[in-house]
């Protein structure tokens, strides 16, 4: 078997110390999946989300975090055991991107987002100032003479005579 018990159990040794917080930090976290949506508050009373939590730590039990859930958690929280653990697992080094790194990236992706919204908006104006590009108005009235008439066929009605170009 390729996914052998030492290999689950580690995971599960991960998962729970990201996740193994004292009671003010798990009520904050139990808190933050219920407001974020990603528990329904309306199906959980908070005895019912205490036991869900619990429950989705015991190997036992049917009930898991979802990865959203867990992802979001890790994020929210900055508890990154179980992401360390697979990084390593996988073969990958998990280092923190410094925030003046992270921020520097954001920005530039900002301003490239801008020069973009920027190229779309001068698109559009020239389109729009084309629109009254000082041509004659067309003439949507009925077929000029020598042209035979638009008709229509509509099911279940006689053929009904349009405007012509």
């Amino acid at each position: 078997m390729w996914l052998d018990n030492s290999w689950m159990q580690a995971g599960l040794e991960a998962l729970r110390d990201t996740l193994a917080v004292d009671p003010r930090l798990r009520k904050q976290m139990i808190e933050f999946l219920l407001e974020e949506g990603l528990w329904d508050e309306e199906k959980l009373t908070w005895d019912a989300a205490i036991a869900r939590w619990n429950a989705c730590l015991n190997p036992r039990r049917p009930e898991f975090f979802k990865i959203v859930e867990i992802w979001a958690l890790m994020k929210r929280f900055h508890r990154f055991g179980l992401f360390e653990a697979m990084a390593l697992d996988l073969g990958f080094r998990a280092t923190a991107i410094p925030t003046e790194e992270r921020l520097q990236y954001i920005l530039e992706r900002i301003a490239e987002a801008h020069e973009r919204s920027a190229a779309v908006i001068e698109a559009l104006g020239h389109e729009l100032s084309r629109l009254d590009d000082g041509a004659p108005p067309r003439h949507l009235g009925p077929a000029p003479d020598g042209y035979p008439a638009v008709r229509f066929r509509l099911e279940g009605v006689d053929d009904v005579q349009g405007g012509g170009f």
